[in-house]
């Protein structure tokens, strides 16, 4: 499980460069892959599945963040509060992640690590209520 935590770290930085420099996100990972030295095909491979899942749902993800903004603007955002998100909610809603509450902790983590506390609690509660509003959405859809 631990390969997990390291792809999404990776998956940050992926995704931080392409929404800076939006070059293209497969010579980016290889960047970032030979920078960070990742040797464990398992990092390399989840990396991989996670930026690509968000490219792939990024205006449905996006979407889903600006939904859930208060009092803020989804372009005001960060680079890294905002990719944080975006992989986390793609993770949590298209990956099926075993452990949805580690998805959370970590990406929180990253983003204290990466810019500061304050921004961790906002990821946390916009994460927190788009994947509430999703289950809420799966659940009524089964009914």
């Amino acid at each position: 499980m631990r390969f997990r935590r390291k792809a999404r770290e990776h998956a940050l930085l992926v995704m931080y460069r392409w929404d800076m420099r939006g070059e293209n996100p497969d010579q980016l990972i290889q960047e970032v892959s030979q920078e960070r030295k990742i040797g464990n095909p398992k990092v390399k491979e989840y990396t991989t599945n996670l930026v690509k899942t968000t490219l792939e749902k990024l205006p449905e993800i996006d979407s889903m963040i600006s939904e859930h903004l208060q009092n803020w603007d989804f372009d005001r955002l960060g680079y890294i509060e905002r990719n944080a998100l975006r992989l986390g909610i793609a993770e949590l809603l298209y990956l099926n992640p075993p452990d949805p509450g580690r998805v959370f902790n970590d990406f929180v983590s990253l983003v204290k690590k990466f810019a500061d506390a304050k921004a961790g609690k906002f990821v946390n509660g916009v994460m927190s209520k788009v994947y509430k509003t999703a289950k809420r959405s799966t659940s009524s859809a089964k009914k």
